[in-house]
């Protein structure tokens, strides 16, 4: 069935990049079809928004510089990731690449990200799990996120969100770190407890009382299993709610894993309807997600977010927290040694398989051991294949879909990326590429041929 949805080839960039280098829009314009950009400054993780002093004035982490202990990259003048825009930012750089970008008949898609990330820096506003404790921070690499029930914050970066689609000439927004932590954060999975989030259960109709002692009955019957229950386990080819529902006493678990991802789309829609009040009907609003296999349990349940977001979008495709071919295998390494650390007399290799067992991918040429995961080498190709066809199989079509594609790898994975989003009948990829690179550019374009 042919898709009605607008094609787009959208260039995830970096907003300076771009700023100083504007012929690079119509070079890939005519290269590889570019229809869209969405640029971000590694300097204030936002596409280079300048907030209000009005709005500045009750943004709650506008003290970042007085905590360089919690943020040290604060001293080189980074800008920690958090939710919305923080103040004291040139936007000079963005107003030219949106110019140009006009000019270029570009679409221009505004960047700024949400509850994933900053944490550390900010533990009023972080994520607590369901004994009250902060996130253990062996996982800090995979996020530190903030609670997605506070409404101060909430509130605030909705209206940094407003603020900038009525001052600002883009076509609408992608918002990152619309997510809680990966899923290779354990401790995460088990966030958030606080008491915003209790209210948050009983306003959508779960019992939040029933979900903390399933999901504390669970944790300790794990740190209980034992070499013959993992056998028996990965003999009966469990997916993973048959693995939750196995080990756990009811379906307090699956309700919990549910009632996470529930409150992000409640939020994202709430989002979106403030955006296209202030801005138009027409402004896009969407998000990246983490792929299919671990998607819920990251938070993003699809057929939610569909009513929620006006499109999908992803990741890096072969690396990186959201990656789109390494999410199930980042994973897979931190519950393999999770599960080893605590209950004692486990066999690495054996919970390793069936790690891969209840994701659905252990019929791929996967490692044998968590240091084999780290050196590699892994099935990018045949990984984001699947990852790409469960988006498909998973979503409704009630939105366009538009997966993450990497143009630095080699190239003739570059283009089995291009095959598996085209054979599977998606609108688009949003992608990343160097410009300069002529033969990236070109592998690229050869890629996308068959795409949207």
């Amino acid at each position: 069935m042919t898709s009605t949805h607008k094609s787009r080839r959208i260039w995830f960039c970096q907003t300076e990049y771009v700023a100083q280098h504007p012929e690079s829009l119509q070079k890939l314009k005519d290269a590889v079809g570019l229809t869209t950009i969405m640029p971000e400054s590694p300097v204030c993780h936002t596409s280079g928004f300048s907030a209000s002093a009005e709005l500045a004035q009750r943004g709650p982490f506008e003290d970042w510089r007085q905590r360089l202990d919690a943020w040290p990259r604060g001293a080189e003048g980074i800008y920690p990731p958090v939710a919305g825009i923080i103040s004291g930012f040139d936007d000079a750089p963005l107003q030219r690449v949106i110019e140009a970008c006009k000019s270029t008949g570009i679409e221009v898609w505004g960047h700024i990200g949400l509850w994933s990330y900053g944490g550390e820096v900010y533990p009023e506003f972080a994520l607590r799990d369901l004994e009250g404790w902060p996130l253990d921070r062996r996982y800090q690499e995979w996020g530190i996120g903030l609670c997605p029930s506070r409404k101060a914050v909430n509130e605030w970066t909705r209206d940094c969100l407003v603020e900038v689609i009525q001052r600002y000439a883009i076509d609408g927004f992608d918002v990152d770190h619309a997510r809680y932590p990966a899923p290779a954060n354990v401790h995460s999975l088990m966030a958030c407890g606080c008491a915003n989030c209790q209210d948050e259960a009983v306003r959508l109709g779960y019992d939040f009382a029933a979900m903390r002692r399933g999901v504390l009955a669970l944790r300790q019957r794990l740190g209980q299993l034992t070499v013959s229950e993992v056998r028996a386990l990965a003999a009966g080819r469990p997916g993973l709610m048959d693995f939750f529902g196995l080990l756990a006493q009811d379906g307090a678990v699956l309700d919990w894993v549910q009632f996470r991802a529930h409150i992000l789309a409640e939020r994202m829609g709430e989002f979106r309807a403030a955006v296209q009040e202030a801005g138009g009907r027409d402004k896009v609003f969407g998000s990246d997600v983490f792929p299919a296999s671990t998607g819920l349990l990251g938070g993003h349940w699809y057929g939610k977010w569909e009513e929620a977001t006006d499109f999908l979008t992803g990741g890096s495709s072969h690396g990186g927290v959201v990656g789109w071919a390494t999410g199930v295998t980042n994973l897979a390494r931190e519950w393999t040694a999770a599960l080893c650390r605590h209950a004692q007399g486990l066999d690495e290799s054996e919970v390793l398989a069936l790690v891969w067992r209840m994701f659905g991918v252990e019929d791929l040429d996967l490692p044998e051991t968590a240091a084999g995961v780290v050196e590699g080498p892994l099935p990018i190709a045949a990984l984001y294949e699947r990852e790409v066809a469960r988006l498909k199989a998973q979503t409704s079509g009630t939105v366009p879909l538009y997966p993450p594609l990497s143009a630095g790898a080699a190239p003739e994975l570059v283009r089995a990326l291009g095959e598996a989003v085209a054979v599977h009948g998606c609108d688009g990829c949003l992608f990343t590429v160097n410009a300069e690179d002529e033969a990236q550019v070109r592998i690229l374009g050869e890629a996308l041929a068959g795409v949207g």
